[in-house]
């Protein structure tokens, strides 16, 4: 018997910007900019054109990759997109795609029995989408309204329509190198599998997009405090995206905005090390198939890790029924069921990190049709497969009242089976999660004492990842941390505040005595950067005709000066009078159109 597999409910072939979570991520990285000092851009806007081949030049030079085919930018209105949409979404091979996933969905009550999963879709990304990359016509689509209400929205968010812009030209340079509906239509096999893929093209393409917002800041979010920035995004607060999706279940919400922030974390994990190019080899060489290799890649990704494969007992399946899909839910999708009313964070399940793999079977009986929900699952060690036999079985009983539900485990091994028809026997239920039990399960599993090592809070570690790095920790690096790799190397004391040395591929950074005295340079944000307290700082971006820098002597009070003038004792000096060039001459890779 074939079996039809589940995929992703919120991909179709394209690349969408969700507008509130722009917002969210342009307001959020805003505020680490505060105190920063900042080189004034003296070019002006110019028109529409202009200044969108401008977003164009900057996503090419901050992820370092040539665009080299044409990409067209056009307006669209919603209800274009909406027509566009529609059309995509019937195409024979989406319609039996949506019927499958619509039926996992109801069977774990994400969808109501009479929700429409296609309609949903439509009336979400009618509303949320501000701009767009489409890999099948090459080009960038911005949709009118809603770009309205980015602009509205970047009085008090600035950088939002710069951020929306160069993120999904971001895209279309990947999309160019790595053939990105290639990849996506690869994952389409699982939902965990797609949203692991959806994190790593979308996490970099934040990165690239809030480097963007930094171009008159000495800082990116590869330097430290961009850094912590880019890590915190995995717990920021989702209230407003929730508002922004009322109407949407917090599943589909969840599923749409978490691969932003956690695979935005997940990327400057590894370019922070190896730079841009340690992620064009996740490319090219390992793209990550699980959300928990996204998500803990120092448990999963940089190590060799395989997620586990479920061999149903005989007992499991009689021949008057039909395995009708499968699917795997993965850690984040764990977390978004789990959190019914939020968008599900999985650092809030600190359990979850122990996922070793998990199988769903959609089980249709031969007498009444009904389908019955067979959900195995394998775990580290006993304690965490515990703790997930417990919320799984509190969000049953809370979320599942009347229905026949079973909930068992046998040491690391969880069975969760329930339907959806309220006559569907208890004792049904029972025996299939006994057999479900019997299971033969191929995993690499850590011993229950590796497992537990890794856990504990230990004062000296010395981490090692095969082919990426080596090093030593002092107390989780608080104290005193080395790393290093072939293309990189790292020391940091107290965390970075008393000193800090960074240098990868694309920069080098020097800083001591909590940045007073400091040194970057970085070759992807085109900027030099140093201090020496007080006495005097030096701040450069860009080259040739586009330079700019300032730079002064105690405080300014003895000296300052930029490119165009230079004053001692507030004496003026020198001065430049030429006017300034104009944004440089623009190449042909971009072709942008408006549509009528």
């Amino acid at each position: 018997m074939r079996e039809r597999k589940c995929g992703e409910p919120l991909k179709t072939g394209r690349n969408r910007c969700v507008l509130c979570l722009h917002g969210l991520l342009c307001g959020f990285f805003a505020w680490g900019l505060i105190g920063c000092s900042a080189i004034p851009n003296v070019q002006g806007t110019g028109d529409r054109v202009t200044q969108l081949r401008t977003y164009r030049d900057a996503a090419v030079q901050l992820r370092g990759l040539p665009l080299t085919r044409e990409v067209a930018v056009e307006k669209e209105s919603p209800d274009a997109l909406k027509s566009a949409l529609a059309t995509d979404l019937d195409k024979p091979e989406n319609r039996a795609f949506l019927s499958d996933t619509e039926l996992l969905l109801k069977q774990f009550r994400v969808l109501k029995s009479g929700d429409s999963l296609r309609d949903l879709y439509l009336l979400l990304m009618s509303q949320q989408v501000a701009a767009y990359y489409d890999p099948e016509k090459k080009r960038v689509a911005y949709v009118d309204e809603n770009v309205g209400a980015a602009k509205k929205e970047a009085q008090t968010v600035p950088g939002m329509e710069r951020f929306v812009y160069v993120h999904e030209f971001c895209h279309a340079v990947e999309d160019a190198h790595f053939d990105l509906d290639r990849l996506t239509k690869a994952s389409l096999v699982e939902l965990d599998r797609n949203l692991a893929m959806t994190s790593l093209v979308e996490g970099d393409a934040v990165l690239v997009g809030m480097d963007s917002l930094c171009e008159e800041y000495p800082l990116n979010t590869a330097t430290p405090f961009g850094a912590a920035l880019v890590r915190l995004l995995g717990g920021a607060d989702m209230k407003d995206a929730a508002k922004e999706m009322e109407g949407c279940p917090p599943f589909l919400g969840g599923s749409l905005i978490r691969p932003y922030l956690d695979g935005a974390a997940f990327c400057n994990r590894i370019r922070r090390d190896e730079g841009w190019q340690g992620l064009d080899s996740v490319y090219r060489s390992r793209i990550p198939l699980t959300t928990a290799e996204i998500l803990y890649p120092e448990r999963r990704y940089l190590k060799a890790f395989k997620p586990a494969i479920f061999n149903p007992d005989a007992s499991l399946f009689t021949a008057a029924e039909q395995v009708c899909a499968t699917n795997s839910l993965g850690v984040l999708g764990m977390a978004l069921w789990l959190d019914e009313k939020g968008f599900g964070s999985a650092r809030q399940l600190p359990f979850l990190k122990g996922w070793m793999g998990d199988r769903i079977y959609l089980v249709r009986t031969g007498e009444t049709g009904a389908v019955q929900t067979v959900w195995l699952s394998y775990w580290e060690r006993t304690g965490l497969a515990r703790a997930f036999q417990k919320h799984v079985g509190e969000r049953l009983h809370d979320g599942f009242k009347g229905l026949p539900v079973s909930v068992r485990r046998e040491g690391r091994l969880v069975a969760a089976v329930w339907s959806t028809d309220s006559a569907c026997p208890q004792a049904a239920c029972d025996g299939r999660a006994v057999n479900a039990l019997k299971s033969r399960v191929e995993v690499a599993a850590p011993s229950y004492l590796d497992s537990c090592w890794a856990d504990l809070p230990l004062p000296l570690r010395f981490p090692a990842y095969e082919g990426h790095s080596a090093g030593c920790e002092i107390l989780g690096g608080c104290v005193a941390d080395v790393k290093g790799g072939a293309h990189f190397f790292r020391f940091n004391l107290a965390s970075g505040l008393l000193l800090n040395v960074e240098n990868t591929p694309d920069r080098h950074h020097v800083s001591t005595c909590w940045g007073l005295l400091r040194h970057v340079g970085d070759a992807r944000s085109d900027f030099t950067y140093w201090q020496v307290p007080v006495v005097a700082k030096w701040f450069r971006r860009g080259s040739g005709d586009a330079e700019r820098y300032q730079w002064s002597l105690l405080w300014g009070l003895l000296a300052d000066g930029t490119e165009k003038r230079a004053r001692v004792l507030f004496i003026p000096v020198w001065h430049n009078s030429r006017t300034q060039p104009a944004h440089a001459q623009l190449s042909s890779n971009v072709a942008p159109c408006e549509a009528k």
